[in-house]
């Protein structure tokens, strides 16, 4: 047993030089990404930026039912109603999330729509001219995600404004779906296509991509384990031979162990919990709402919905950039939302005669979902003063409502207020998810949710003591390598 603690702590620093080696500059490149990240994320158009700025419906020219559209596309799962260049278009969804549009004036829908409709409803979107549209293209650096597979491909549309906007509209839906602008363009080649190694190539093939960085972050955070144990180990044993020196080493060696000893922590946090990132439902739930689950709180199938509705209702809708229809706990109705000033309206098409409300009541919402955990006890969540932790986690919007649910293993659901659909289930799991990987990577603890500017000058100095410590790395990296080759 003696013999196998020095053979142990030699075998874990030839792993820690080599992987040290391998991996160093890519530490600093994390480090120095993560600063960037801070201050311009990824491009990404919210869905109250495209609900605000989309192109309001004109109901006048519907002049087909939405039981009508839906008969066209069975097994639809959701159904859309929105305008594209001018013209009311609904679309449908497939239980895998795959669009198809319809007529909802009479006019023939293309299977693609043209480079000259890409034009128009950029131009109406953006409220400017377009000065080209490039495609159709299946992939660029910021149409990469897996969540624009349904509606790929897309037309690129450069806007004639100051800050050089491309907006990316499907092929397939007519919808604005991606918005960048020229200094988030350039920044993000130092911010997060580094920091997620993003880049177009890779990241195009999500379980190539997926792979990749799971083992390059595994590597990472068990060099890092290594690290830290080894300087701890040198530390003590300088420590017990009687010298009050805090490394053995000299040079750059003693820097990259003094800085350690106190930043291998930060460095130990920020790995284990950017390897997390990476976790995709492999430890922890992904949060997903269940089908049946889904199916039992509606209580109602969209063709119910859609013949529930009475002939020449939809006149009655008011502007909106989209309309949705669905059913909670039975209860049919239409939602109408967007527009720069318009509020949300809830239909209801039980009551046609009474006025349509702001919002799905939560008295029908916790209906619902007794039915869809019908052994649960449950309870609407009491409103916060400060934002919502786990929402902010689930980059949820202000229109997601929290219910509490379960007594005994408690889980928090969301459900859209608006169109009353279930968006997450944060059930014990994905609750500690939330707390290992959101909270731990971007310090983004519900205390630093209401003190922003703190949290960024936090983050800072743990980023440049990280960097520091990353930068010794290297030099002593290329060092090895030197002497390597030299011999």
């Amino acid at each position: 047993m003696n013999a196998l603690w020095p053979w142990t702590n030699r075998w874990l620093t030839w792993f820690h030089r080599w992987s040290g080696v391998v991996l160093c500059l890519l530490f600093v490149a994390w480090f120095v990404s993560g600063a960037v990240l801070l201050f311009v994320p990824f491009p990404a158009l919210s869905q109250g930026e495209r609900l605000a700025h989309g192109e309001p419906v004109d109901i006048a020219k519907l002049i087909r039912e939405p039981s009508e559209a839906l008969a066209a596309a069975p097994g639809a799962e959701r159904l859309l109603l929105i305008s594209v260049a001018g013209h009311p278009t609904y679309l449908a969804f497939s239980s895998e999330g795959w669009p198809v549009a319809l007529s909802g004036d009479g006019s023939p829908v293309p299977p693609t729509f043209s480079a000259d409709t890409a034009k128009v409803v950029a131009e109406r979107f953006a409220t400017a001219d377009a000065a080209s549209v490039e495609g159709p293209i299946q992939y660029d650096q910021w149409i990469v995600h897996q969540h624009f597979d349904a509606f790929r491909p897309f037309y690129r549309v450069r806007m004639n404004d100051a800050a050089s906007t491309d907006l990316y509209v499907s092929t397939r839906t007519g919808q604005v779906l991606q918005r960048t602008r020229g200094t988030e363009r350039v920044w993000n080649w130092c911010g997060a296509v580094l920091h997620w190694i993003y880049f177009t190539p890779l990241r195009k093939s999500w379980s190539a991509w997926n792979q990749t960085v799971w083992w390059l972050s595994l590597a990472a955070l068990l060099a890092s384990v290594a690290g830290t144990w080894l300087g701890i180990h040198r530390f003590l044993k300088t420590r017990a031979s009687g010298r009050s020196a805090w490394s053995p080493f000299r040079g750059w060696m003693r820097w990259h162990h003094v800085i350690g000893l106190f930043a291998s922590v930060i460095v130990l946090v920020w790995m284990f919990s950017g390897w997390l990132s990476m976790d995709h439902g492999r430890l922890f739930s992904k949060g997903v709402v269940a089908a049946d689950r889904a199916s039992r709180f509606q209580g109602m199938r969209l063709d119910a919905v859609a013949r529930a509705i009475p002939r020449g209702f939809m006149g009655h809708v008011e502007s909106a950039t989209e309309v949705t229809f669905g059913a909670v706990a039975g209860q049919a109705f239409i939602s109408a939302q967007g527009g720069l000033s318009n509020p949300p309206r809830v239909y209801w098409l039980n009551s046609p005669d009474l006025p349509p409300t702001a919002a799905v009541p939560p008295s029908l919402i916790l209906r619902g979902l007794t039915t869809a955990w019908p052994a649960e006890r449950l309870a609407q969540s009491a409103p916060v003063s400060t934002p919502d932790f786990y929402a902010v986690a689930e980059s949820l919007d202000n229109t997601a409502v929290p219910f509490e649910v379960g007594m005994t293993r408690p889980m928090r659901v969301y459900v859209d207020g608006i169109t009353g659909r279930l968006l997450v289930v944060m059930d014990t799991s994905r609750r500690a998810y939330a707390w290992v990987y959101y909270a731990l990577h971007t310090f983004n603890f519900p205390l630093f949710l209401s003190f922003t500017t703190l949290r960024t000058v936090v983050v800072l100095v743990l980023l440049l003591i990280g960097l520091t410590f990353s930068g010794t790395g290297v030099v002593l990296g290329f060092q090895k390598l030197r002497r390597s080759f030299a011999r």
